[in-house]
Protein backbone atom coordinates (compact mmCIF):
# COMPACT_ATOMS: atom_id res chain seq x y z
CA UNK A 1 0.00 0.00 0.00
CA UNK A 2 1.49 3.43 -1.08
CA UNK A 3 0.71 6.29 1.98
CA UNK A 4 0.44 9.65 0.90
CA UNK A 5 -0.01 12.57 2.95
CA UNK A 6 -0.65 15.05 0.38
CA UNK A 7 -1.99 15.11 -3.08
CA UNK A 8 1.09 16.70 -4.62
CA UNK A 9 2.24 13.20 -3.50
CA UNK A 10 0.59 11.20 -5.74
CA UNK A 11 0.12 11.01 -9.67
CA UNK A 12 -2.96 13.27 -10.35
CA UNK A 13 -5.72 11.53 -12.67
CA UNK A 14 -5.70 7.87 -12.21
CA UNK A 15 -8.86 6.32 -12.02
CA UNK A 16 -10.31 5.10 -8.43
CA UNK A 17 -12.66 3.48 -6.64
CA UNK A 18 -12.59 5.89 -3.11
CA UNK A 19 -14.16 5.49 -0.15
CA UNK A 20 -13.89 8.47 2.86
CA UNK A 21 -13.70 8.97 6.54
CA UNK A 22 -12.15 9.06 9.73
CA UNK A 23 -12.41 5.25 10.55
CA UNK A 24 -11.24 5.54 14.27
CA UNK A 25 -11.08 1.89 15.44
CA UNK A 26 -11.50 0.39 11.80
CA UNK A 27 -14.54 -1.62 12.93
CA UNK A 28 -16.91 -4.23 11.28
CA UNK A 29 -18.53 -1.50 9.64
CA UNK A 30 -15.09 0.14 8.63
CA UNK A 31 -14.14 -2.51 7.18
CA UNK A 32 -17.41 -3.25 5.08
CA UNK A 33 -16.21 -0.21 3.51
CA UNK A 34 -12.57 -1.17 2.45
CA UNK A 35 -14.05 -4.75 1.62
CA UNK A 36 -16.50 -2.66 -0.60
CA UNK A 37 -13.90 -0.37 -2.30
CA UNK A 38 -11.56 -3.07 -3.06
CA UNK A 39 -14.40 -5.47 -4.53
CA UNK A 40 -15.19 -2.55 -6.96
CA UNK A 41 -11.64 -1.59 -8.07
CA UNK A 42 -10.55 -4.73 -8.91
CA UNK A 43 -14.08 -5.14 -11.23
CA UNK A 44 -12.82 -2.18 -12.33
CA UNK A 45 -9.39 -2.73 -12.70
CA UNK A 46 -9.00 0.56 -11.00
CA UNK A 47 -7.05 1.96 -7.71
CA UNK A 48 -8.60 1.51 -4.85
CA UNK A 49 -7.77 4.63 -2.08
CA UNK A 50 -9.32 5.38 1.38
CA UNK A 51 -8.70 9.04 2.11
CA UNK A 52 -8.86 9.48 5.38
CA UNK A 53 -7.47 12.70 8.31
CA UNK A 54 -5.20 13.33 10.65
CA UNK A 55 -5.44 14.57 13.39
CA UNK A 56 -9.73 13.71 14.32
CA UNK A 57 -11.54 16.79 13.05
CA UNK A 58 -12.56 17.25 16.79
CA UNK A 59 -9.41 17.64 17.82
CA UNK A 60 -9.47 20.87 15.93
CA UNK A 61 -12.79 22.49 15.97
CA UNK A 62 -13.64 21.21 19.44
CA UNK A 63 -10.80 20.11 21.37
CA UNK A 64 -13.25 19.38 24.72
CA UNK A 65 -15.20 17.35 22.80
CA UNK A 66 -12.88 15.52 21.35
CA UNK A 67 -12.78 11.60 21.90
CA UNK A 68 -10.05 9.28 23.00
CA UNK A 69 -8.74 7.43 20.06
CA UNK A 70 -9.48 3.87 19.44
CA UNK A 71 -6.11 3.68 17.37
CA UNK A 72 -2.42 5.26 17.10
CA UNK A 73 -1.46 6.35 14.02
CA UNK A 74 0.42 3.73 13.43
CA UNK A 75 -2.45 1.15 14.32
CA UNK A 76 -4.57 2.65 11.91
CA UNK A 77 -2.40 2.59 8.83
CA UNK A 78 -1.52 -0.68 9.73
CA UNK A 79 -5.36 -1.91 9.95
CA UNK A 80 -6.49 -0.33 6.23
CA UNK A 81 -3.44 -1.93 4.98
CA UNK A 82 -4.46 -4.87 6.34
CA UNK A 83 -7.38 -4.64 3.69
CA UNK A 84 -5.36 -4.64 0.62
CA UNK A 85 -6.13 -0.95 -0.35
CA UNK A 86 -3.65 0.40 -2.70
CA UNK A 87 -3.60 3.86 -2.14
CA UNK A 88 -4.13 5.56 1.56
CA UNK A 89 -4.13 9.27 1.91
CA UNK A 90 -4.00 10.44 5.08
CA UNK A 91 -3.94 14.49 4.92
CA UNK A 92 -3.79 17.09 7.71
CA UNK A 93 -6.72 18.33 9.00
CA UNK A 94 -6.76 22.22 10.28
CA UNK A 95 -9.29 24.85 9.84
CA UNK A 96 -8.91 25.84 6.61
CA UNK A 97 -9.11 21.74 5.33
CA UNK A 98 -12.34 22.34 7.33
CA UNK A 99 -14.02 25.75 5.91
CA UNK A 100 -13.50 24.08 2.00
CA UNK A 101 -16.77 23.86 0.43
CA UNK A 102 -18.08 20.62 -0.10
CA UNK A 103 -18.25 21.08 -4.00
CA UNK A 104 -14.67 22.28 -4.37
CA UNK A 105 -13.78 18.79 -2.36
CA UNK A 106 -15.72 16.98 -5.26
CA UNK A 107 -14.49 18.91 -8.35
CA UNK A 108 -10.99 19.42 -6.71
CA UNK A 109 -9.98 16.40 -5.02
CA UNK A 110 -12.64 13.10 -6.22
CA UNK A 111 -12.50 14.38 -9.98
CA UNK A 112 -10.20 16.24 -10.71
CA UNK A 113 -7.05 14.72 -8.59
CA UNK A 114 -7.90 11.13 -8.22
CA UNK A 115 -10.58 10.53 -10.95
CA UNK A 116 -12.93 8.79 -9.22
CA UNK A 117 -14.92 6.10 -10.79
CA UNK A 118 -16.78 5.28 -8.06
CA UNK A 119 -17.12 6.22 -4.34
CA UNK A 120 -18.13 4.15 -1.21
CA UNK A 121 -19.21 5.96 1.60
CA UNK A 122 -21.45 4.86 5.01
CA UNK A 123 -24.77 6.43 5.41
CA UNK A 124 -23.86 9.11 7.89
CA UNK A 125 -20.57 10.69 6.43
CA UNK A 126 -20.76 14.40 5.66
CA UNK A 127 -17.67 16.81 4.92
CA UNK A 128 -16.81 20.31 4.13
CA UNK A 129 -18.45 23.69 4.94
CA UNK A 130 -21.31 23.41 7.26
CA UNK A 131 -21.05 19.26 6.91
CA UNK A 132 -22.98 19.85 3.47
CA UNK A 133 -21.35 16.88 2.16
CA UNK A 134 -23.86 14.18 2.66
CA UNK A 135 -24.65 10.94 0.88
CA UNK A 136 -27.52 12.51 -0.75
CA UNK A 137 -25.68 15.20 -2.18
CA UNK A 138 -22.61 13.29 -3.78
CA UNK A 139 -24.89 11.04 -5.38
CA UNK A 140 -25.96 14.37 -6.80
CA UNK A 141 -22.25 15.18 -7.52
CA UNK A 142 -22.11 11.85 -9.24
CA UNK A 143 -24.67 12.46 -11.58
CA UNK A 144 -22.75 15.52 -12.57
CA UNK A 145 -19.59 14.30 -12.83
CA UNK A 146 -20.24 10.90 -13.83
CA UNK A 147 -19.23 8.68 -11.28
CA UNK A 148 -21.29 6.60 -9.00
CA UNK A 149 -21.84 6.43 -5.81
CA UNK A 150 -22.84 3.55 -3.00
CA UNK A 151 -24.17 4.33 0.29
CA UNK A 152 -24.19 1.57 3.10
CA UNK A 153 -26.96 1.61 5.40
CA UNK A 154 -26.33 0.58 9.09
CA UNK A 155 -24.70 -2.52 9.75
CA UNK A 156 -24.14 -3.65 13.27
CA UNK A 157 -25.08 -6.58 15.75
CA UNK A 158 -28.31 -6.70 17.57
CA UNK A 159 -29.70 -3.88 15.22
CA UNK A 160 -27.21 -1.35 16.84
CA UNK A 161 -25.37 0.18 14.17
CA UNK A 162 -21.29 -0.25 14.44
CA UNK A 163 -19.81 2.65 16.20
CA UNK A 164 -16.79 4.21 17.26
CA UNK A 165 -18.40 5.71 20.20
CA UNK A 166 -20.47 2.18 21.56
CA UNK A 167 -16.99 0.80 21.26
CA UNK A 168 -15.31 3.57 23.43
CA UNK A 169 -17.84 3.67 25.95
CA UNK A 170 -17.61 0.21 26.56
CA UNK A 171 -13.51 0.16 26.71
CA UNK A 172 -14.33 2.80 29.20
CA UNK A 173 -16.42 1.04 31.23
CA UNK A 174 -14.23 -2.60 31.26
CA UNK A 175 -16.14 -4.05 28.90
CA UNK A 176 -13.11 -5.40 26.69
CA UNK A 177 -15.07 -9.10 25.57
CA UNK A 178 -18.03 -7.61 24.83
CA UNK A 179 -16.32 -4.85 21.87
CA UNK A 180 -14.85 -8.36 19.74
CA UNK A 181 -17.95 -8.33 17.92
CA UNK A 182 -17.91 -4.62 16.86
CA UNK A 183 -14.02 -4.61 16.00
CA UNK A 184 -14.12 -8.52 14.46
CA UNK A 185 -10.88 -8.63 16.54
CA UNK A 186 -9.68 -8.46 20.33
CA UNK A 187 -9.04 -4.70 21.80
CA UNK A 188 -5.38 -4.41 21.32
CA UNK A 189 -2.50 -1.79 22.70
CA UNK A 190 1.48 -1.59 22.31
CA UNK A 191 3.80 -0.54 24.99
CA UNK A 192 7.17 -0.42 25.60
CA UNK A 193 8.75 -1.28 28.85
CA UNK A 194 10.41 1.10 31.39
CA UNK A 195 11.83 0.27 34.43
CA UNK A 196 9.27 0.17 37.62
CA UNK A 197 9.66 0.30 41.28
CA UNK A 198 9.96 -3.33 41.42
CA UNK A 199 6.95 -3.80 43.71
CA UNK A 200 5.65 -6.64 41.67
CA UNK A 201 8.66 -8.95 41.94
CA UNK A 202 8.67 -8.49 45.80
CA UNK A 203 4.99 -10.10 45.73
CA UNK A 204 6.42 -12.51 43.77
CA UNK A 205 4.87 -11.79 40.09
CA UNK A 206 7.23 -10.17 38.22
CA UNK A 207 5.39 -6.93 36.06
CA UNK A 208 6.40 -4.89 33.13
CA UNK A 209 5.35 -1.60 33.18
CA UNK A 210 4.78 -0.36 30.05
CA UNK A 211 4.03 3.21 28.80
CA UNK A 212 2.01 3.49 25.43
CA UNK A 213 0.85 5.89 22.87
CA UNK A 214 -2.98 4.22 22.85
CA UNK A 215 -5.51 7.20 24.33
CA UNK A 216 -8.58 5.17 24.84
CA UNK A 217 -7.26 2.67 27.62
CA UNK A 218 -9.39 0.13 29.04
CA UNK A 219 -10.89 1.33 32.93
CA UNK A 220 -9.06 0.92 35.87
CA UNK A 221 -8.50 -2.98 36.87
CA UNK A 222 -7.16 -6.37 36.55
CA UNK A 223 -7.66 -8.32 32.60
CA UNK A 224 -6.69 -11.54 31.33
CA UNK A 225 -4.58 -10.79 28.18
CA UNK A 226 -2.65 -12.65 25.86
CA UNK A 227 1.18 -10.94 25.25
CA UNK A 228 3.33 -10.55 22.15
CA UNK A 229 6.33 -10.08 21.31
CA UNK A 230 8.89 -10.60 19.18
CA UNK A 231 6.76 -13.31 17.11
CA UNK A 232 6.05 -15.11 20.38
CA UNK A 233 2.33 -15.25 22.31
CA UNK A 234 2.31 -15.44 25.89
CA UNK A 235 -0.03 -15.23 28.56
CA UNK A 236 -0.23 -12.65 30.85
CA UNK A 237 -2.30 -10.76 33.20
CA UNK A 238 -2.04 -6.79 33.22
CA UNK A 239 -3.19 -4.28 35.78
CA UNK A 240 -3.96 -0.78 35.01
CA UNK A 241 -4.80 1.87 37.46
CA UNK A 242 -3.35 3.71 40.27
CA UNK A 243 -2.30 0.98 42.68
CA UNK A 244 -4.93 2.34 45.40
CA UNK A 245 -3.29 -0.35 48.31
CA UNK A 246 0.39 1.75 48.18
CA UNK A 247 -1.37 5.15 47.97
CA UNK A 248 1.15 6.17 44.65
CA UNK A 249 -1.64 7.91 42.92
CA UNK A 250 0.51 7.56 39.48
CA UNK A 251 -1.76 6.14 36.67
CA UNK A 252 0.14 2.40 35.78
CA UNK A 253 0.14 -0.51 33.58
CA UNK A 254 1.64 -3.03 34.72
CA UNK A 255 1.71 -6.89 32.99
CA UNK A 256 2.81 -9.99 34.39
CA UNK A 257 3.54 -13.02 31.85
CA UNK A 258 2.67 -15.92 33.35
CA UNK A 259 5.50 -19.07 33.19
CA UNK A 260 8.21 -16.60 32.02
CA UNK A 261 11.30 -14.97 33.22
CA UNK A 262 13.50 -13.28 30.56
CA UNK A 263 14.35 -9.90 30.82
CA UNK A 264 12.18 -7.56 29.03
CA UNK A 265 13.29 -3.64 29.54
CA UNK A 266 13.01 -1.83 26.20
CA UNK A 267 10.71 -4.48 24.41
CA UNK A 268 7.75 -3.40 23.01
CA UNK A 269 4.95 -5.57 23.82
CA UNK A 270 1.19 -5.61 22.22
CA UNK A 271 -1.86 -6.83 24.73
CA UNK A 272 -4.52 -8.30 23.39
CA UNK A 273 -7.36 -7.74 26.03
CA UNK A 274 -9.88 -10.57 26.91
CA UNK A 275 -12.06 -9.91 29.73
CA UNK A 276 -11.98 -8.11 33.22
CA UNK A 277 -11.27 -10.08 36.11
CA UNK A 278 -11.63 -7.79 38.39
CA UNK A 279 -11.68 -3.77 39.26
CA UNK A 280 -8.68 -2.10 41.22
CA UNK A 281 -8.93 -2.57 45.04
CA UNK A 282 -7.38 -1.22 47.72
CA UNK A 283 -5.77 -4.28 49.85
CA UNK A 284 -5.07 -4.13 54.06
CA UNK A 285 -1.23 -5.14 52.91
CA UNK A 286 1.14 -6.97 50.82
CA UNK A 287 0.23 -10.41 51.74
CA UNK A 288 -3.57 -10.02 50.66
CA UNK A 289 -2.65 -8.23 47.49
CA UNK A 290 -0.52 -11.16 46.68
CA UNK A 291 -3.72 -13.60 47.66
CA UNK A 292 -5.62 -11.71 45.28
CA UNK A 293 -3.29 -12.07 42.28
CA UNK A 294 -2.82 -15.49 42.61
CA UNK A 295 -6.49 -15.72 42.03
CA UNK A 296 -5.63 -13.37 38.80
CA UNK A 297 -3.62 -15.36 37.58
CA UNK A 298 -5.78 -19.07 38.22
CA UNK A 299 -8.51 -16.48 36.43
CA UNK A 300 -6.64 -15.67 33.63
CA UNK A 301 -5.16 -19.13 32.96
CA UNK A 302 -9.01 -20.18 32.73
CA UNK A 303 -9.83 -17.63 30.55
CA UNK A 304 -6.80 -17.80 28.07
CA UNK A 305 -7.48 -21.66 28.08
CA UNK A 306 -10.93 -21.18 26.51
CA UNK A 307 -10.63 -18.34 24.23
CA UNK A 308 -7.68 -17.58 21.76
CA UNK A 309 -6.86 -13.85 19.95
CA UNK A 310 -8.73 -13.23 17.06
CA UNK A 311 -6.42 -10.76 15.09
CA UNK A 312 -7.42 -8.85 12.21
CA UNK A 313 -7.36 -11.94 9.82
CA UNK A 314 -9.13 -11.77 6.72
CA UNK A 315 -6.40 -10.98 4.40
CA UNK A 316 -3.22 -11.50 6.80
CA UNK A 317 -0.40 -14.25 6.58
CA UNK A 318 -0.07 -15.91 10.47
CA UNK A 319 3.51 -13.35 10.58
CA UNK A 320 1.69 -10.09 9.52
CA UNK A 321 -1.37 -11.50 12.28
CA UNK A 322 1.77 -11.22 15.19
CA UNK A 323 1.90 -7.41 14.67
CA UNK A 324 -1.64 -6.73 13.92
Amino acid sequence: MKIAESLTEIASGVPSVVTLGNFDGVHLGHRELFRRTVQRARELCVQSVVYTFDPHPLKVLAPDRAPLLLNTPAEKVRLIEASEIDLLIQVPFDVQFASQPADAFVRDVLVSRLNVQHLVVGYDYAFGRDRLGTPDYLVEQGRRYGFTVEVLQPLGADGRPYSSTQIRELIAGGQVSEVVDLLGRHYTFEGRVVPGDQRGRQLGFPTANLVTDKEQLPAAGVYAVEVRSAGRAHAGVVNIGQRPTFGDGATTIEVHLLDFSEDLYGRTLRLYFFKRLRGEHRFAGPEQLRQAISADVLAARKVLDEHRVIPYWEYLSQEDQLSV
